[in-house]
């Protein structure tokens, strides 16, 4: 019979086996789990472990605001669903099922895939942009059947208001690969969106704001999981500074809309400032044409067009200005001492050189200089830049030849581009003896150059550079400095400041020089000049605004004459100055003089007072070619 002792040494032992049994099994079941992963499903497994990774999501922040001079609000954004594809994980034979549930054309959707792979298989990259919320949808219930594809918030700009300052604002539209390649060491990545032109390339560096950056779990779809670290690693975005512009919106949107059905440009500018208040080039375009990608007849309305509407006239022009030169060579006349305010020269209804170069207005008799700009005396301006003048202060004699006459040119800011805040400037055409040598290569003489005294023959100019030039004269002499940019203000801070910019300089024109020539523009319009369709009368409580300013006809041998006109007001306190170019439309007293009337009277009166004046304007159209 067992003892008590030897009953409790057996119980131990089968406890032990029973333990060791149940050990054994769980090592065996766990070894061969073990070995089957590694062995038999290892490429399985692998692939998933490799397809949970943890992704850096840029977060692109709003873009900065533009308002216009008076605080109204110009261009903000608005929120946008992206789909995109990360290549690594997506299979392209996928690309018809994502064309058929956008509703976009297979081969579109391809194109832009074989894009974003070109440039990189491995980064997420925006295929379709600005997807409504219906297609948003369907591509998200069919998620799970497509690897590789998110979604993200993105920003568009939106446009407010009724001006469109299309030439000056610019647009902005997705990174090239050009692009992202001198932009990648700045934080730019594939399928960001970047100003192409005007203020938006400009001031990209500063429009753009800091990027944010998101980490995400993504798992062996490509799809995001959860936040990392429930999101204690994330970066938030900071906004674009905001930009308030010289320009005013009211100005700008009455100057368009008497641009309609007309080429041309117009610029108002203040004199002491520089500060661009309206940029007119027409025909132009809707910058919301960017938002949703073009259609056929969007892209031939912008690039095959003849009218050109993607080509700034305002600041890349280069046309004849005309009888509005007519200051230009009465000042600098004055200033070297050809003349003075009382010579006079005689004009018996033309100027023979070679042949008879007519002036405009018939016979004038002996005249002196402001009654020249104010009859606008081509024969006095053809003596100017062809005769030698002999007085007191040049015994020896001196002439305006064609090195003094482009010297000064450039000095007023012709022939060359302007430090201004936008790109897409021409400079225009100042020619010199050189140029002339290889145009005319069988020889040229005063007869080629005498036309540069009114305006005419090879010399362009823009309406930019007019209104700068007309500043220079209303100011008193000085060529400022031109800008679009009034201001910057830090979003997170509130801080406000003024953007450096070159200081105005001197033309070298003496005070009382130039006001001879003042007093002769002022008689252009109020006097008995050719522009008695500028002027601003009195109306109501309104007191009547001086305006001085000088017409210009240029001659288009293929086409009807363009319309030219300058203008500065008041003419006892300039504020303004105005440069107005309208193309294949007739006299320059006709339809620039009033365009200019109507944008100074918005601007001072903040209101215009004239619906008969502005109804004229808007039933005229350019004919013909440039």
């Amino acid at each position: 019979m067992p003892t008590l002792a030897t009953t409790a040494r057996d119980d131990a032992r089968l406890r032990f086996r029973v333990f060791s049994a149940l050990v054994l099994g769980v090592v065996l079941f766990l070894g061969a789990r073990l070995a089957q992963m590694q062995i038999v499903e290892r490429e399985k497994y692998v692939t998933e472990a490799e397809g949970n990774a943890i992704e850096t999501k840029i977060v692109r922040p709003a873009r900065g605001y533009i308002f216009d001079r008076n605080g109204i609000l110009m261009v903000d954004n608005e929120t946008t669903v992206s789909v995109t594809v990360t290549p690594r994980y997506f299979d392209e034979a996928d690309l018809p099922l994502v064309a058929e549930l956008a509703g976009r054309a297979a081969e579109d959707v391809r194109a832009k895939y074989d894009q974003i792979v070109d440039r990189s298989p491995y980064q997420e990259a925006v295929l379709l942009e600005n997807v409504p919320f219906w297609t948003f949808a369907r591509l998200q219930e069919n998620q799970y059947r497509l690897r590789g594809i998110n979604f993200r918030e993105d920003q568009q700009r939106r446009y407010h208001g009724s001006a469109r300052l299309t030439h000056a604002l610019g647009y902005v539209n997705e990174i090239n690969a050009d692009q992202l390649d001198e932009m990648r060491e700045q934080g730019y990545r594939l399928g960001d969106r970047v100003g192409k032109t005007g203020i938006e390339l400009e001031y990209e560096a500063v429009l753009r704001g800091r990027v944010g950056r998101q980490f995400v779990l993504k798992n062996v779809h490509g799809m995001e999981v959860e936040s990392y670290e429930g999101g204690a690693q994330d970066v938030a975005p900071q906004s674009g500074t905001a930009l308030t512009l010289t320009v005013d919106s009211k100005v700008q949107a009455l100057a368009e809309s008497l641009f309609v059905n007309k080429r041309g440009g117009a610029v108002m500018m203040d004199v002491k400032t520089g500060g661009i208040i309206a940029m007119v080039s027409a025909p132009d375009y809707r910058l919301s044409i960017y938002e949703d990608g073009f259609t056929q007849a969007e892209v031939d309305f912008l690039y095959r067009n003849p009218e050109k509407p993607d080509f700034n006239r305002a600041t890349m022009a280069a046309l004849p200005p005309g009888s509005t030169w007519k200051p230009f060579m009465a000042a600098v006349a004055l200033q070297e001492g050809m003349i003075t305010p009382e010579t006079t020269l005689y004009c018996g209804g033309g100027y023979v050189l070679g042949r008879l170069f007519r002036c405009h207005g018939g016979v004038h008799g002996d005249i002196a200089v402001r009654d020249a700009i104010r009859v606008s005396c081509n024969t006095f301006f053809f003596r100017l830049m062809n005769d030698t003048f002999v007085n007191e202060r040049h015994p020896e004699g001196i002439r305006m030849d064609l090195d003094r006459w482009g010297g000064w040119a450039h000095r007023f800011g012709f022939g060359q581009l302007a430090p201004i805040d936008i790109p897409n400037q021409g400079p225009g055409l100042i020619p010199d003896s050189s140029y002339y040598d290889r145009v005319y290569p069988a020889g040229w003489g005063p007869g080629y150059t005498v036309n540069l005294g009114i305006g005419q023959g090879n010399m362009g100019v823009s309406p930019f550079q007019l209104a700068r030039y007309t500043a220079a004269i209303a100011n008193g002499g000085s060529l400022v400095t031109p800008n679009l940019v009034m201001a910057q203000t830090d979003p997170a801070t509130g801080v406000t400041r003024e953007p450096a910019r070159p200081r105005a300089r001197p033309v070298g024109v003496e005070p009382r020089n130039l006001a001879v020539v003042r007093e002769g523009m002022m008689d252009v319009v109020e006097g008995a000049g050719t522009a008695r369709r500028a002027r601003i009368p009195e109306f109501g409580d309104f007191p009547k605004i001086l305006v001085a300013g000088k017409t210009g006809t240029a001659e288009n041998p293929r086409g009807k004459d363009h319309s030219v006109f300058i203008a500065y007001a008041p003419a006892d306190d300039p504020q303004v100055a105005v440069g107005v170019i309208v193309e294949n439309i007739g006299y320059g007293g006709t339809t620039a003089a009033p365009i200019s009337s109507l944008m100074i009277e918005q601007y001072l009166r903040g209101t215009t007072t004239r619906p008969d004046v502005i109804q004229f304007v808007r039933g005229q159209r350019s004919v013909g070619r440039i």
